[in-house]
């Protein structure tokens, strides 16, 4: 048992749920049966109904042999129009693919798979962050990529995804006439993985890391806090080649981290879909999944141990939304891999975004409640396929939600792509 700074969040947390309604008294009151078995076949039941749904929102694994494909497309033709040598690109997958939580949009439109291109600057000649960055551009333009705010989106045609594909350098790779321009340090975390990128509103390099971001989501992950794997002891290995492969997208509910973030991911993205946040105002991936891993740390540190994985899934749902510091009274969620970098800035600059998070919430809270009040596991299996969007139609349940009705918008939307790490 560790005292941390995500063992210390956790105790808040926990605190402060205990003045609002427990997700997990529901649970246990719903599994006051008259034996231990009866309560573990409620209890397998509803794993058996989540790991339904996290079957049907997974992305088909025949798309991430197309991805790795498009990498490679990629990679040659930086060599072939820049005349970079080969040994100097290194094409990393990153945000969602790379933590293996990739889930498909509730409409089937297309979707992001982010990836990072790291360029030895010590083996070409650039001259400034813009210039690399436009020479990336310029180098893959048959497919008429679009400039975004640090990356290029590369949509290739017939696929069901688009690539949004991140020019960059490994952080003491870059040129030192150009040190004093770079923002933001890398902390300790992952300070071998740190990269500069091209921030273009400021045209300088900005320190990130979605490696070493991807990396402790994962091992964090493999952290076992469920009590058979603990005695397992299991324990997951990655590939370093100069083009990684994208990982397998299997997820077990044993892996109750990445259940998790999936699972969070679709009921916000159902959310945006039945109207009850606006698409602009959602809250962005990232943030659901830095406060998931810091909880489930958090949890890991000290020591905790559950007994199944529906019961560590409920905590870390029901503490996720208390995870958020206030510092200097600003909303903070720090970068674990980037000094001073808060997720949560925006928050500070639009208090309509921490309004939708919490609305957001809220409604996840209710939807869990009325799925474990259920009288019967046919009832249940069908409210957690309409909350998470697993029916034919895909026809909103009738919300038993106070207070939020007006925050509904008046109009349809179609959800948005994920945007940035996740």
């Amino acid at each position: 048992m560790a005292d941390t700074h995500y063992s210390y969040l956790v105790n808040e947390a926990m605190a402060r749920r205990k003045n609002n309604t427990q997700i997990t008294k529901t649970l246990r009151e719903s599994l006051v049966m008259d034996s231990i078995q009866d309560s573990r076949r409620h209890l397998e039941a509803l794993a058996l109904d989540i790991k339904m749904v996290n079957d049907h929102i997974k992305v088909d694994e025949s798309i991430f042999g197309e991805a790795s494909v498009d990498y490679d497309k990629i990679a040659n033709k930086l060599v072939e129009k820049l005349h970079w040598p080969n040994e100097s690109i290194r094409i990393i997958p990153q945000g969602s693919v790379s933590t293996k939580t990739l889930i498909r949009s509730p409409d089937n439109s297309k979707f992001d798979i982010d990836a990072v291109c790291s360029v030895d600057l010590s083996m070409i000649e650039v001259n400034d962050p813009m210039d690399f960055f436009d020479k990336v551009g310029l180098a893959i333009e048959e497919w008429e990529p679009e400039a975004k705010r640090r990356c290029w989106k590369v949509d290739f045609k017939g696929r069901r995804y688009y690539i949004e594909f991140t020019p960059s350098t490994p952080l003491n790779k870059v040129p030192q006439t150009a040190t004093n321009q770079i923002a933001l340090s890398p902390s300790n975390r992952y300070r071998d993985k740190a990269l500069a990128v091209v921030n273009t509103p400021s045209r300088q390099w900005k320190t990130s890391n979605p490696e070493g971001f991807s990396s402790w989501v994962n091992d964090q992950s493999s952290r076992p806090l469920l009590r058979w794997l603990i005695e397992n002891s299991m324990q997951e290995s990655y590939s370093l080649d100069s083009v990684i492969p994208v990982p397998a997208q299997e997820v077990e509910i044993s892996d109750t981290l990445r259940v998790a973030i999936r699972l969070l991911k679709r009921h916000r993205d159902m959310s945006v879909k039945r109207n009850y946040i606006e698409p602009n105002l959602k809250p962005i991936s990232i943030i659901i999944v830095t406060l998931l891993t810091q909880c489930y740390e958090g949890l890991a540190d000290k020591g905790a141990v559950y007994t199944h994985p529906i019961e560590l899934l409920l905590d870390l749902v029901e503490l996720m939304p208390y995870m958020i510091e206030h510092r200097a009274n600003d909303y903070w969620i720090s970068n674990p891999t980037v000094e001073g970098e808060n997720f949560a800035e925006k928050w500070n600059e639009n208090p309509q975004l921490k309004n939708s998070f919490d609305i957001w919430t809220n409604l996840l809270k209710e939807n869990l409640n009325e799925i474990l009040a259920a009288d019967n596991l046919d009832s249940r299996r069908q409210i957690i396929k309409e909350v998470f969007g697993c029916t034919a139609t895909q026809s909103p349940p009738s919300p038993i939600i106070s207070g939020l009705a007006q925050n509904r918008p008046t109009q349809a939307h179609k959800a948005p792509p994920t945007k940035g790490l996740a």
